[in-house]
């Protein structure tokens, strides 16, 4: 069994200075500005220590241990997986090109997920990224990592990138694509809560 000491190792001690016991943390290195004892003081990092990070977020709001385990992974590791858990959720087939996640019923899914913001009045936004107006998909699905499963909602391509992107609801995101907030987008989304809700709003 691997020790928690051979992955975090314990920060090293001061050496003790001859006839004047052990210096304290702030005094150690105090010669050296790389050392973690003297830029842990710096105003920079202190702010950054004062900050909520996205899994302090999340067990904040008391989610179930499945969902942190999602909220840990990286911003590419967690929309790979996430998208294979979706596609796994609703039974996809596989998909046609790399231009789409899916495939339900002879439709081609794009799928798109996202974590809270981090945000203290809990408004529940989030954004979707990465969306491709020449991809070949006919529907996205926009789903978001919520305390204790998955919120999810559907939307016709044409719809996403036709009039949407008119309106400036969906932006440009410069060389990666577009993207979106979910508080200006929901008003056109369908909520999808079942492989049941999936099928009608695909035949739609």
């Amino acid at each position: 069994m691997i020790s928690d000491d051979s992955i975090h190792p314990p920060e090293p001690e001061c050496p003790p200075e001859p006839d004047s016991g052990s210096p304290s943390d702030d005094e150690c290195n105090y010669d050296n500005i790389l050392s973690a004892s003297y830029w842990k003081n710096t105003k920079a990092y202190k702010s950054l220590t004062n900050k909520k990070g996205q899994l302090q977020y999340y067990k904040k709001m008391n989610s179930h241990t499945s969902v942190c385990k999602l909220v840990e992974l990286g911003s590419k590791s967690f929309g790979s997986e996430c998208e294979n858990i979706i596609c796994e959720i609703f039974n996809l087939g596989p998909r046609t090109s790399s231009q789409n996640d899916g495939t339900r019923n002879g439709k081609k899914l794009e799928i798109k997920c996202a974590r809270y913001w981090v945000d203290d009045n809990n408004t529940g936004n989030c954004k979707w990224q990465h969306l491709e107006p020449d991809y070949d998909y006919d529907y996205a699905l926009f789903a978001l990592l919520d305390f204790h499963g998955w919120k999810v909602w559907g939307i016709k391509k044409s719809l996403l990138m036709g009039e949407l992107r008119d309106k400036k609801i969906v932006t440009n995101q410069g060389k990666q694509g577009w993207w979106v907030n979910k508080s200006n987008i929901e008003p056109y989304l369908t909520p999808i809560h079942s492989i049941a809700d999936l099928d009608v709003f695909i035949q739609s």
